[in-house]
């Protein structure tokens, strides 16, 4: 999935959190300040960062859903989006509105962005939960995680680096 390559290369804190190990992101994700709101009128690039298994795997595994060419998220006029891109490589449309607020992490308790799908999203999305906190360089550590039991905290890692809008 090139999501960041739209986005450019990452910045230094961006970059340091691509290639750590899986049980790594947690604690750095714990590591990470606080945001004070939710970002506003701004496109970021995604990339899946971590082991090469997740890497790899992520892409393929959303294709088969409606996040197939996930590229990004879009948060504007209090609304947060995902951003997707057809095979052809077009300009990234908007897809699966989120709802977007500050609440408490799964993590660590501490405030995070939260991302929730509503239940009309379908399936998996409906469980599906976005945590970011800021990395201080204007990219965001995000952790996906589903509401179901045993699976809540199974975190998987993705950064968000900010791009032109299109």
């Amino acid at each position: 999935m090139g999501a960041s390559m739209a986005a450019g290369t990452a910045s230094s804190a961006s970059a340091q959190v691509c290639r750590l190990g899986w049980w790594r992101y947690a604690a750095v994700f714990g590591a990470l300040p606080s945001p004070q709101a939710v970002p506003s009128n701004v496109d970021f690039g995604a990339e899946f960062v971590g082991p090469a298994w997740l890497r790899w795997s992520a892409g393929p595994s959303l294709a088969l859903t409606a996040l197939a060419g996930w590229c990004g998220k879009r948060f504007a006029q209090g609304q947060a989006v995902n951003l997707v891109r057809d095979r052809r490589g077009g300009a990234p449309r908007a897809s699966l509105p989120m709802q977007s607020l500050l609440a408490p992490s799964t993590i660590d308790g501490r405030v995070v962005v939260r991302l929730q799908y509503p239940r009309e999203a379908g399936v998996p999305w409906r469980w599906a939960v976005d945590e970011l906190r800021p990395l201080g360089d204007g990219g965001w550590l995000g952790m996906m995680h589903l509401e179901l039991p045993l699976l809540r905290r199974l975190h998987f890692p993705f950064l968000l680096t900010p791009m032109e809008r299109a």
